[in-house]
């Protein structure tokens, strides 16, 4: 039976680990509140001529503008909520709303939480909008009353003109339903995505209104589809191009006739766009800085096909003046200029190419991990000079620290025995005390991967590979413990 593995292997000099690694870290942002209730008028029940104010319809975190500074209550029982009365909800149960508070009965009063009451009300979706609060202070107590206007609920959410795509897929891409309530947000959104969803399916140029729906007034949301004819592409040229065929080009895009022009081949705009930046970054990769890329779009008379003219500035191509290394100890300049490929030689400045200078990223930092920095980076940086069409290269490094193998763990997911520990050790190639190297470490993983032991990802064997990932010792007492929890 496959089974999923892990490794872990560690002590106080180095910690490895292969399998799947997970790490979540919660963060709680800084909370600071300015008070509604720094300036609230408490209503007087002295006489009848004293009079309730004005209802203030509050947004969140705005304070009462017709307000007065809060008096401090002088006994003991006057700081204490006596009631918290809700008003203006008609479908909304009472309690549903005083879930979302938490200024309770039997409680000292505090106008910050009162305001984050408030603000969290306006939060339901359900609420249109909230008025008050209204604060009335007796011998006795304090009473809170907030007043709240609900939305109108959806009686029924229609969908007029839509042939290509039915009812219930555009239900499942709008999100809203019969009963709900009405949100004029929600339904706008829903137009845009009923507007995008018709795009992906290659109908371009449909176009949605909203004929009910958009007052506040409304009981019926009411779509009107304007379809467009469904659209395929039928060629795609390019124009200028010389250092790439049209074949290698059409190899990058997307948006290309489909199989016997009727399978696939759907114009997606979105595509369309992302396809000039792919053909742009393609021709930077190459050391055409410079290069432009624009598109024509010509559409046959019934609107069905499409034509894509792509038209190409490729621009100069630019060389390498120079390779120069910053941050390297350990190794000096001439060790390092013998590892790179992508440099000068014999006074000829080489074509830029993206793809070589990756590839020497990665020979440096092998020949750092070979001696046990194995958390050396090396990051390339292309420096433009002043005079066209030239660049320098610099390999920016930061080294890290030597690294020796600890003490080599095994975890596996699901159930193994000890053979298969055994095994997973056989295959490491390291043992404890020698320098990591991360050549050997990828070798032992290809080996795991080839030993049909574990699983490797593919649809026979579905999982995760087997992998070694390398910790720093500080990191060992918290890996150990993440692991037997």
């Amino acid at each position: 039976m496959m089974k999923q593995i892990r490794f872990l292997a560690g002590t106080t000099s180095c910690l490895m680990l292969a399998g799947l690694c997970g790490c979540m870290a919660t963060a709680t942002p800084g909370h600071s509140s300015q008070s509604l209730f720094d300036t609230v008028r408490f209503q007087d029940d002295g006489g009848p001529q004293q009079m309730r104010p004005d209802p203030v319809a509050l947004s969140p975190g705005a304070a009462s503008a017709n307000s007065a500074e809060l008096p401090t209550p002088t006994g003991g029982q006057a700081q204490i909520v006596k009631q918290v009365l809700i008003t203006g909800n008609e479908k909304l149960a009472e309690h549903q709303i005083l879930r979302q508070i938490r200024t309770r009965p039997g409680r000292y009063f505090d106008p910050d939480l009162l305001q984050q009451d408030v603000n969290q009300l306006w939060k339901m979706r359900e609420i249109r909008r909230v008025n008050g609060p209204y604060i009335d202070q007796q011998a006795d107590g304090i009473i809170v009353t907030i007043d709240v206007s609900e939305r109108l609920y959806m009686d029924r959410v229609q969908y007029i003109g839509n042939r290509a795509i039915t009812d219930r897929q555009l239900a499942t891409e709008t999100g809203l339903a019969n009963g709900q309530p009405l949100d004029l947000h929600a339904v706008k959104m829903a137009k845009t995505r009923i507007e995008d969803l018709y795009e992906e399916k290659g109908y371009p140029k449909t176009e949605v209104s909203i004929i009910e729906g958009d007052e506040f007034s409304d009981r019926e949301v009411v779509f009107l589809i304007h379809e467009d004819e469904l659209q395929r592409i039928g060629w795609v040229t390019f124009e200028g191009n010389e250092i790439a065929s049209d074949g290698r080009l059409r190899s990058f895009i997307k948006s290309k006739p489909g199989i016997l022009w009727y399978l696939g081949g759907k114009v997606i705009r979105r595509e369309m766009e992302e396809d000039l930046l792919r053909l742009e970054s393609y021709y930077r990769s190459l050391g055409f800085f410079n290069a432009r890329v624009g598109r024509e779009l010509k559409e046959s008379n019934d609107g069905r096909w499409l034509t894509i003219r792509y038209i190409i500035n490729e621009g100069p191509r630019y060389r390498v003046r120079s390779v120069s290394f910053i941050g390297n100890d350990k190794y000096s300049p001439t060790d390092l200029d013998s590892v790179v490929k992508l440099k000068p030689k014999s006074g000829e400045s080489p074509e830029f190419n993206a793809a070589r200078m990756n590839e020497d990223v990665t020979r440096l930092q092998d020949l750092y991990g070979s001696q046990g920095y194995v958390f050396a980076k090396v990051q390339a940086e292309p420096r433009f000079l002043e005079e066209p069409g030239l660049l320098d290269l610099v390999y920016n490094i930061s080294e890290g620290e030597q690294y020796r193998v600890g003490n080599i763990n095994v975890v596996i997911d699901g159930e193994y025995g000890v053979t298969q520990r055994q095994v997973v050790l056989n295959r490491m190639g390291l043992r404890p005390g020698d320098l990591i190297d991360t050549r050997r470490l990828r070798e032992a993983e290809a080996r795991l991967v080839r030993s049909q032991l574990f699983s490797d990802g593919s649809p026979n064997s579905p999982g995760n590979p087997p992998r070694v990932v390398v910790k720093p010792p500080e990191l060992d007492a918290i890996g150990t413990r993440s692991l037997h929890r």
